[in-house]
């Protein structure tokens, strides 16, 4: 943990700051990833976003308590998924959204993935992650259809709500498709 004077106008402003562990990890290996790495532009933009956030010299907001005038500087953040910090408040908002339109119905929760054979077709051509998606979705409504068949009931048109991931919990390469219905 690190901590900063920093000057504002006339003051100087105490500040006490450290870097998560991912900010500290991509700055440690920084030249590593982008040398021998060679990300998409995507990535070293979210790298790049995640390194500045929380760190004041990238600007921002002074807040001053009108009653006891004590100061208090807030960085300015990234907003990247890539952060834990920011990351982890887009989920808690993204989770809480979807709550609030769902139905009040029992939801299960499927993983979707493919063969680790598959794997490196997806790794080099990204576009192909979309057919994942595709996939999902027809296996799904085939078996809606194939209940109502053999239940000889309406068929059911389900919601779906879809989520992908490209990585593991070891962090390896692994696109999957979390579906919740």
């Amino acid at each position: 943990m690190s901590t900063k004077w920093i000057p504002f106008g006339k003051e100087t402003i105490y500040l006490n700051s450290h870097r998560n562990i991912i900010q500290q990890m991509c700055l440690e290996h920084y030249e590593e990833i982008i040398y021998g790495l060679h990300p998409r532009p995507v990535v070293l933009d979210n790298i790049d976003r995640l390194l500045k956030c929380g760190d004041p010299d990238y600007g921002g907001a002074l807040y001053i308590c009108p009653c006891c005038g004590e100061i208090k500087y807030v960085p300015y953040r990234c907003h990247s998924k890539l952060c834990s910090t920011c990351g982890a408040m887009y989920s808690l908002k993204r989770a809480q959204a979807m709550q609030s339109i769902m139905i009040d119905v029992t939801h299960r929760h499927i993983v979707f993935t493919i063969d680790e054979e598959l794997r490196p077709y997806f790794l080099k051509d990204r576009s192909l992650l979309n057919l994942l998606f595709d996939s999902v979705e027809e296996v799904l409504s085939r078996c809606f259809q194939k209940f109502a068949r053999k239940t000889q009931k309406e068929i059911l048109h389900p919601g779906f709500v879809m989520t992908l991931h490209t990585f593991g919990r070891p962090l390896e390469w692994n696109p999957h498709i979390h579906y919740g219905k």
